[in-house]
């Protein structure tokens, strides 16, 4: 399951920043901001359904016709870690796993297994989580047949009322329990063992953690995990709520027929309430470990926080958004440094507790260089506090964010049912309104245009006294730059900067992103077009050899998808040069983009929805990239601009080389990183352009060299390919793809990719690596070579490839109790020479790599010597069946589809042809396949055991 084990890591604390403001309100009497009044409490949105059952249930239902055919489904549990007494510490989180182990109407694994019949599939449709203070279930069916619905809530009232905690499945189930417990465990989750009590201050939050004590999990009696689940998992604490394309007065019907059978306790505990209590004292914590990648240092304050349920609060949030937003990119022009000592950074504030949350300010440090990084960044937070934010900057973000609003507005009709449950579960666990995507945009029209730049400054003084009052620090052994206790906080609380700091400053030229003098040549013209009848693309072909695909569609109102591609890649590089090609889209980007440096391009395009990113591989390169209907423009400004501009600076350069030696730095001790790099000299045979990056390889990296091969590649456009899918208006884009894409230079020269690659070993390779102090392994194993295949065999593939993920996790996982998960992943390639390679990885306990890996072997003796059961073929059709049902309605879906058959030869007419792949799902075909390309005699295996295994 996706256990819920830690919010806060060693390394980043990820701050997103609008994600924080979701909510709404109606309007209020005018006052001084406006038609907005801040005592107005947020209120769900009307459309929900809700109420609460005769046993105290209650239930949230919307309905939500975009998301065709799919209802979602969740029953939230307000039990968590935090309930555990203390000989059941990570029982919440075994009750979880348990709930997929038999149930009063569903034996085993049956439960999973009906899903899968009916084309969901375990993991993104069928899953749970266990947090805190909340155990969250989920399911996902299709709305066409009410017998699916049924059976789902039927599950639902099993997971709520009816587990029956089979002896023999429970045991099985401990064994997975603690391979994820192992999973989580090195270096980051040594450093979390000693952050986290500190961090949460004695409260019960660091004794409860949910994963959970494995010595427990071993031992606890299946009593003790009954009393949880019959203490805890009562109707008063729990919700039902289901979104989808259904008509929700039914849905209502459905829940109370099925959920309302289920009795109220006679007796009940109290839910306690548990908090953090504040920090009266500065305090710090230095946690050393000989297998951390790199230092952390991070100032933290912890502040009450009870959620978002006031007007008033929601303009709060708004407003420390902002402010941290401009905060953050401050400072993330300080990476970008020629010489670096900061090498990201990162603020904000995270939620981690029911009723607190911390302010944080973050960064990595370059190594050996901890004290000048320190001090750099209070000199940051010290300028921000004296001087404030510029009104360039804010005035700037305003805009940013007005602009972001009124797309999430244009796109609101399309919202997806996911997000809506997800919001749903919110409102019941803690209390913060879900309102209408309407009442939201009106918020924010109140609130926004009224924000002053007084407001984001008294946001800056209440986000961080001062320095905080907790400072935490995670770092190698090895490190030799951190002072001492004292000297760490003398440097922290007294230290100040040697000269008076002065406001922050910044250029802002007031020349166009783009001007038609930046055309590399007069407009093209179309010389011929076509429309696919079965799928409606166009193509366009341009008078400079261009070729142009769009699909118009209706799926989002506002967004559109790009993508471009062309052959070649980085095997026309000579091998001497290889080193520099890896380097060369970063530079690119790094650098920026028509003698505007990056940190000057990202502030052009701050108030525009569009990005376009270059990349580059062995065989191709291309462009990748996203845009609302307003800025198709700039989207094809930028893309011309990589063509006929791209700007390359020295300081970009030596930034770039000084994070790459970071990286190698870090690498070092970190063991899953040296076993990837005997995966990969396994793999691709010592190749040395398959190599990962290393000491030798930055140093071969030339800045001459990079940028002439990104011009290299990205100078003929007449020799790619563009894929539009999205809601643009057609005749709109045509045009600007006549002036664009139609002025760049072609010469006609068509490229082809040349195969580099030294091909698969021969034979059963094999190599054991002995590093990392935890009680953990990891194996590799991986078939590959080459192959000769038709056009249908990609998506078969694919299939294949679901076909052994349920296979292994049904021996592995399920019956072995060996492993929390197998990971199986393929990749089929055709061009420029036809080949495979398949890769199958799981993590174990130390001494049972070669039974699991003997089971492994097994299993594909099993596949290549049996007829599939019909039971498998059923899962495999129909999930294909209902991922394609879903995918036809998904921009992303449809761009991947587009780019894939035409960098395949596939006609792109083909795509919807999904029922003669179905047809190909056979027990024979899969069998075929599993002889094709298992070959148990021709594999690689690496093996990662602990350093101290025998």
């Amino acid at each position: 399951m996706n256990n819920f084990r830690h919010f806060f890591r060693a390394g980043f604390v990820l701050c997103v920043l609008l994600c924080m403001f979701l909510g709404g309100c109606s309007s209020g009497p005018a006052n001084k901001y406006g038609t907005f009044n801040e005592n107005v409490p947020l209120v769900t949105d009307t459309a929900v359904l809700t109420g609460k059952l005769d046993n105290g249930m209650s239930y949230y239902v919307l309905g939500n016709p975009k998301e065709e055919n799919r209802i979602f489904l969740r029953l939230a549990v307000k039990a968590g870690s935090i309930l555990e007494d203390d000989d059941q510490k990570g029982v919440a989180h075994f009750v979880e796993h348990m709930a997929f182990n038999g149930t009063e109407h569903f034996a085993e694994n049956e439960l999973i297994n009906y899903f899968e019949s009916i084309g969901m599939a375990f993991g993104p449709e069928i899953n749970a989580y266990t947090s805190f203070n909340e155990t969250v279930y989920m399911l996902e069916v299709p709305a066409d047949d009410p017998e699916m619905l049924d059976q789902a809530l039927l599950v639902l009232h099993d997971w709520a009322s009816a587990l029956t905690f089979d002896e023999t499945e429970l045991e099985k189930e401990r064994g997975v329990v603690i391979e994820e417990w192992r999973l989580g465990r090195g270096a980051n989750g040594r450093v979390q063992d000693k952050q986290l009590p500190f961090l949460f201050n004695g409260s019960k939050y660091a004794e409860r953690l949910p994963i959970g004590d494995p010595e427990i999990i071993r031992t606890i009696s299946r009593d003790r995990v009954i009393d949880f689940y019959k203490e805890w998992y009562r109707p008063d604490l729990m919700a039902v709520i289901l979104v989808g394309d259904a008509d929700p007065q039914k849905l209502v019907s459905a829940i109370k027929k099925t959920m309302g059978t289920i009795p109220a306790p006679e007796e009940t505990r109290v839910l306690p309430e548990y908090s953090v209590p504040p920090r009266t004292e500065a305090d710090i914590l230095v946690v050393r470990d000989p297998e951390l990648k790199y230092t952390t240092i991070q100032i933290l304050e912890q502040k009450d926080f009870r959620g978002i349920k006031t007007a008033g609060q929601f303009r709060e949030e708004v407003i420390k958004g902002m402010a941290l937003s401009i905060f953050n990119d401050r400072l993330a022009e300080k990476t970008q440094d020629a010489d670096p000592v900061m090498l990201s950074t990162y603020a904000g504030f995270q939620q981690l507790a029911k009723t607190s949350r911390f302010s944080y300010l973050g960064m990595i440090p370059q190594p050996g260089r901890f004290e000048e990084a320190f001090e750099m960044m209070i000199t940051e937070l010290l300028r921000l506090q004296q001087f404030g934010i510029t009104e360039t900057e804010f005035s700037r973000k305003k805009e940013t964010f007005l602009e972001s609003v009124e797309q999430d507005w244009l796109n609101s009709e399309t919202v997806l049912s996911s997000e809506r449950i997800g919001d749903l579960l919110q409102v019941f666990l803690y209390g913060e309104p879900m309102l209408s995507k309407r009442d939201q945009y009106n918020l924010y029209m109140q609130i926004l245009p009224y924000i002053t730049l007084e407001d984001l400054n008294g946001a800056v003084e209440n986000w961080l006294t001062g320095r905080g009052n907790i400072m935490m620090i995670s770092a190698p052994e090895s490190a030799a730059d951190i002072p001492d206790r004292a000297g760490l906080f003398n440097l922290w609380q007294n230290w100040i900067p040697e000269e008076p700091l002065t406001p922050y400053e910044e250029d802002n030229s007031s020349r166009p992103l783009f001007e038609d003098s930046d055309l590399p040549g007069p407009s093209g013209k179309i010389t011929a077009e076509k429309k696919y009848s079965k799928t409606d693309i166009r193509e366009w072909i341009l008078s400079n050899g261009a070729k142009v695909y769009f699909l118009k569609t209706d799926f989002m109102s506002n967004e559109n998808l790009f993508y471009a591609f062309s052959k070649g890649g980085a095997s026309l590089v000579q091998d001497r040069d290889y080193p520099s090609s890896i380097a060369s889209i970063d530079y690119a980007l790094m650098s920026g983009l028509n003698n505007f440096s990056a940190i000057e391009l990202e502030k052009k395009l701050a108030a525009k929805t569009v990005r376009v990113t270059p990349w580059l591989t062995d065989s191709w390169e291309g462009f990748d990239g996203i845009s609302s209907n307003k800025d198709i423009e700039t989207l094809l400004q930028l893309v011309n601009l990589y063509f006929s501009k791209p700007y390359f600076t020295d300081s970009a350069w030596a930034s770039y080389i000084i994070q790459q030696k970071a990286v190698v730095e870090s690498r070092k001790n970190a063991p899953v990183e040296q076993f990837i790099n005997i995966i990969w000299k396994l793999v691709y045979n010592n190749d040395p352009r398959r190599q990962r990056l290393s000491e030798n390889l930055v140093a071969e990296m030339d800045r001459k060299t990079a940028e002439a091969i990104f011009r290299e590649r990205f100078t003929d456009a007449g020799d790619f390919t563009f894929v539009f899918v999205g809601s643009a208006n057609e005749k709109e884009l045509k045009d600007l793809c006549i002036k664009y894409i139609g002025s760049l230079p072609s010469s006609g020269k068509k490229e082809d990719a040349r195969y580099t690659g030294k091909g698969f070993p021969s034979g059963v390779v094999s190599d054991t690596l002995k590093m990392g102090i935890e009680p953990q392994s990891r194996v590799y194993m991986g078939f590959g070579g080459d192959v000769e295949f038709g056009p249908e065999e990609y998506e078969l593939f694919d299939i294949f490839m679901s076909l052994m993920d349920i296979r292994l996790r049904e021996v592995i996982r399920e019956k072995m109790g060996g492993s929390y998960g197998v990971s199986v992943y393929g990749s089929l390639t055709g061009y420029p020479k036809p080949r495979f390679l398949i890769s199958i990885e799981f993590g174990c306990e130390p001494g049972r790599e070669e039974a699991l890996s003997d089971a492994v072997i097994e299993q594909i003796h099993w596949l290549q010597n049996t007829a599939v059961p019909q039971s498998y073929i059923t899962k495999l059709r129909e999930t294909y069946r209902r991922s394609s049902e879903t995918g036809f309605k998904n921009n992303k879906y449809w761009q991947s589809r587009i780019t894939q058959s035409l960098m395949r030869g596939i006609p792109v007419d083909a795509i919807k042809d999904t029922e003669t792949t179905i047809e190909l799902i056979t027990p024979e075909r899969m069998r075929q396949m599993a002889n094709t390309y298992l070959d148990t005699g021709n594999y690689v295996r690496a093996v990662l055991l602990p350093q101290d295994a025998p």
